[in-house]
């Protein structure tokens, strides 16, 4: 038995011929693995999940990393961050606001993202779709002396959208409690991140949580990483999925950029959406057990 896989309008690979309600045979999931790896973006559309297969799913990916918003947490599971536009006694029960802007999953942390896993729950009948963009095509087509100039440099991350720091705004990050902003820390990754796997080339986190190059004077590296950000988010690179209820999918944080659609707060079932979402961290179990069989 293999998987089926077309080609999602713009880049990554929608899967069928797979049932994830029950658990995978180790050869598909190492074909799902390396579509995921190869394209950045899979969707699996029209799944039954329950809580413990979704969970038992996402660690084929990576280990999974409570997120920093844990206020915004599942209340059953640490590491489930709820990304909706539901409310209850006036809180929003998960990320409502804070994801509508170009940006890479916790690059603002050490060690960051390796993917992020959702499966839909609830889906607002007048859409909302999620916006991606391919950084590892849209690394190989900057000019070589570009690439050459950019190749080695570090950028200084932490929490929050370089483009948008009021927190009133629609497209800034999630406004933190007290606790979490004493918590927030510089951390540096490369600009140009070779992915572990397959060794190609990506922009990383050009936009969002970057804040500066490391040896650049900070107007002149504000100046370089939204000329990347513009090139990177042009629409030859992007693509876009509007995650229905059953649908689970997952994008490669090393290689893609992504955004939220912003929906009004939900009234009833039918505006109403919720994605469970689920960030890991390194290898698959699988990759890292064939490269390390005596671990």
């Amino acid at each position: 038995m293999h998987i089926s896989t077309k080609s999602l309008p713009g880049f990554g690979i929608e899967i069928s011929g797979v049932d994830l309600s029950k658990p995978l045979e180790p050869k598909i999931m190492r074909e799902i693995l390396q579509v995921f790896h190869q394209h950045g973006l899979i969707v699996i559309p029209n799944q039954e999940m329950t809580f413990d297969r979704y969970d038992a799913f996402t660690k084929e990916f990576g280990t999974q990393k409570p997120h920093f918003l844990d206020h915004l947490r599942h209340d059953n599971h640490p590491s489930i961050l709820n990304l909706s536009n539901i409310f209850e006694n006036g809180e929003p029960i998960g990320i409502f606001e804070g994801a509508a802007f170009w940006h890479t999953d916790v690059a603002y942390q050490d060690p960051p993202n390796s993917s992020t896993v959702v499966y839909g729950r609830q889906w607002a009948e007048n859409g909302c779709p999620t916006y991606f963009a391919d950084q590892m095509t849209a690394y190989e087509d900057l000019p070589l002396n570009i690439k050459k100039d950019i190749d080695l440099m570090t950028v200084l991350h932490h929490y929050g959208n370089r483009a948008d720091l009021n927190e009133e705004s629609v497209t800034s990050a999630e406004k933190l409690t007290i606790d979490q902003r004493d918590r927030v820390d510089n951390v540096f990754h490369p600009l140009v991140k070779q992915h572990p796997v397959t060794g190609r080339k990506a922009l990383y986190g050009v936009c969002g949580s970057s804040f500066g190059i490391v040896g650049m004077p900070d107007d002149e590296a504000f100046d370089l990483l939204d000329e990347l950000a513009a090139h990177a988010t042009k629409p030859v690179y992007l693509a876009e999925y509007d995650f229905m209820v059953g649908d689970a999918g997952a994008w490669d944080t090393f290689s893609t950029l992504h955004k939220a659609t912003v929906l009004e707060p939900a009234t009833s079932h039918h505006d109403s959406r919720l994605l469970w979402r689920i960030s890991v961290t390194g290898l698959p179990p699988m990759i890292e057990q064939e490269r390390n069989p005596q671990g």
